[in-house]
């Protein structure tokens, strides 16, 4: 047990900006739970850092300049803001690492003394930075392996950097978890935990009212999918749904454009070429329950092949808290839960959806609910925390 307060310096993988406009990820459900726990301090939430001169545009305009008219200011330079978002979280929004990483580390400096913080640890989600291990004294080092980013396509020019940095990450951190098993491969095995992602079971089982009309009126029965429309999707199996279910509905509920670019285009006009696909564009975290609720068959397609062997997929653990079933291709997390149904191929993958169709009833959507129970935000972190609080380097 710990005598006093843990204060914690989170560098983080998204913007906060983008969790206050709806964007939800593991990152953000730990840095909730973590606010929640009597046993926080203070956390001071440190913006995704951008690296190239889009991402500083992005930054800059998206949360830095609306961030100074955000709560109370604790700090401001040209280029980093730091904001009081409640007793316990400071949230800093900066740029300058891009410009000087010496003036970037001088106002991280001068926020954790201006946030009255002596003592704490760090914690990390993004392993495009390192420098903390040198610039910051904490009193443990911890980093959540969200994904391989080596994999992922957006990062492929500095892949190099980032098998680096996982090496010093892996070397120097306390603590490493990781969000699938296989990635612990890239760790030191003594120092490294398996925390699979988790569910805020309240908000995905709460009721709606009324149901947007623009999932409402599309034709049943709904083959859904929620998530971000990008190259991991198995385009093959989605288009021989589309051809061989053509009075059903595929429904693909997700954002397939930034602020700044269009993604995968030539994926999106394919799909859009389809009558019977309906691409719904961004969700927002505080309505995904309400279009899940609407589907009749959910699905994860996913290539094996790209990144998401390293990845845990957060919505089968939302599917099933709505009560849906689900069918998905062979990749690492889904064989957490043999309910799910798999298919390799186009052909099975569809001889799994109609088969799931035709076996559905309210009692297996409860045991499905039930199922999940087990696998909220808040045991994983208790056991972070456990895992923190007992673990000797």
């Amino acid at each position: 047990m710990i005598d006093k307060k843990r204060n914690i310096i989170m560098f983080n993988m998204s913007p906060y900006s983008d969790w206050e406009e709806g964007i939800s990820n593991r990152n953000r459900h730990i840095l909730q739970t973590l606010l929640k726990d009597e046993s926080t301090g203070k956390i001071i939430a440190i913006d995704y850092l951008p690296w190239t001169w889009k991402k500083v545009i992005k930054q800059y305009i998206y949360s830095f300049l609306p961030s100074l008219s955000k709560y109370t200011g604790i700090y401001k330079s040209s280029f980093t803001s730091a904001r009081e978002y409640s007793e316990k979280l400071v949230v800093v929004s900066s740029v300058a690492n891009y410009f000087s990483k010496k003036k970037f580390w001088s106002d991280i400096k001068k926020i954790i003394k201006l946030a009255d913080i002596d003592e704490y640890m760090i914690w990390s989600c993004n392993p495009m930075i390192t420098d903390y291990f040198d610039e910051l004294e904490a009193s443990k080092y911890i980093f959540d392996a969200i994904d391989d980013w080596s994999l992922h396509p957006s990062y492929q020019i500095i892949k190099d950097k980032l098998q680096n940095n996982y090496a010093l990450i892996a070397e120097k951190s306390d603590i490493i978890f990781t969000v699938a098993s296989e990635l612990g491969r890239k760790f030191n095995k003594d120092k490294t935990f398996w925390i699979p992602n988790g569910i805020d079971l309240n908000h995905y089982t709460k009721k709606y009212g009324l149901v947007d009309r623009e999932i409402a009126d599309i034709p049943k029965p709904i083959i859904g999918y929620i998530g971000v429309i990008l190259g991991r999707l198995d385009l093959n199996i989605i288009i021989y749904l589309a051809e061989n279910n053509p009075n059903k509905s595929i429904v693909l509920a997700g954002s397939y454009k930034g602020k700044l670019k269009h993604w995968d285009k030539e994926l999106i006009k394919k799909l859009k070429s389809y009558k019977n696909i309906h691409l719904l564009g961004y969700i927002p975290y505080s309505k995904a329950p309400m279009y899940i609720g609407q589907f009749d068959v959910a699905i994860i397609p996913h290539r094996a092949e790209t990144y998401v062997g390293t990845t845990n997929p957060m919505k089968m653990y939302e599917y099933f808290a709505c009560g849906k079933p689900i069918i998905a291709t062979p990749a690492p997390g889904i064989n957490m839960f043999e309910e799910i149904r798999v298919g390799s191929t186009p052909e099975e993958f569809n001889r799994e959806v109609i088969a799931a169709l035709g076996d559905n009833s309210e009692e297996k959507a409860k045991e499905r609910q039930a199922l999940i129970t087990s696998h909220t935000w808040t045991i994983r972190v208790n056991k972070m925390i456990e895992l923190i609080d007992n673990h000797v380097s």
